[in-house]
């Protein structure tokens, strides 16, 4: 952990948050300024990611644990990348390394988190996501795939538009998405659930499995 002066981080959106997060049982995330990453240390545990999880979803997992602004999250992916504009997850697109080091994720899993740059495969440009699965904390590359219409665990139609204000979100990482935290990122309407660390839980082993298979067939075969 670095060693250097810090100063209090704040998240730039108190009323979302404070929704989301219950009494503070987790370390007070503080912010080296020269690096614009955690300093004195953060709660993330790997058994709370699923197989195949996207980075959205990961680094919702580390906001809601640590409560760091967006533009602190946004810049884990890379020191130029700007926050408000933000990047689509790919491949070459990210800092893995950058990642690595701030989540303590393995770098394998960080690459399967993103999109590939190029290649055969097509993903949308909007985030698709199943709402079961968002309740649960979830978010998978798999379901970004244009080929793809319903989650592989749930079979239910992939969604892009918001049940309440019908607006899609642009698939790219930034404070607007990263703040929102399992909620429309225009109108902050809640997907079905809010992701805690104290009720996180496995997944269960069929839809583990299915999201293993269209891995597999999808984005490596």
């Amino acid at each position: 952990m670095s060693s250097h002066a810090m100063q209090p981080d704040a998240s730039s959106s108190p009323p979302l948050s404070a929704g989301l997060l219950s009494e503070p049982t987790f370390p007070i995330l503080t912010l080296d300024e020269s690096r614009l990453t955690p300093a004195l240390g953060y709660v993330f545990r790997k058994s709370w990611l699923y197989r195949h999880e996207s980075l959205i979803s990961m680094l919702w997992k580390f906001e809601t644990a640590n409560a760091p602004s967006g533009v602190v999250a946004a810049r884990l992916m890379g020191l130029d990348v700007d926050p408000y504009q933000g990047i689509a997850p790919r491949r070459g697109a990210v800092d893995v390394r950058r990642l690595q080091e701030s989540l303590g994720l393995p770098v394998e899993t960080l690459q399967v988190a993103l999109i590939d740059a190029v290649g055969r495969r097509r993903y949308s440009d909007v985030f698709r996501y199943c709402r079961p699965c968002l309740a649960h904390g979830y978010h998978s590359v798999v379901h970004q795939l244009e080929k793809l219409s319903v989650c592989p665990a749930h079979r239910r139609m992939l969604e892009t538009k918001c049940w309440r204000c019908g607006r899609e979100t642009p698939y790219r990482v930034n404070v607007q998405l990263l703040e929102a935290r399992f909620h429309c990122a225009n109108c902050y309407a809640g997907h079905g659930g809010a992701w805690k660390p104290e009720n996180a839980e496995p997944m269960k082993p069929q839809h583990r499995r299915a999201f293993a298979c269209r891995y597999l067939e999808c984005c490596l075969g």
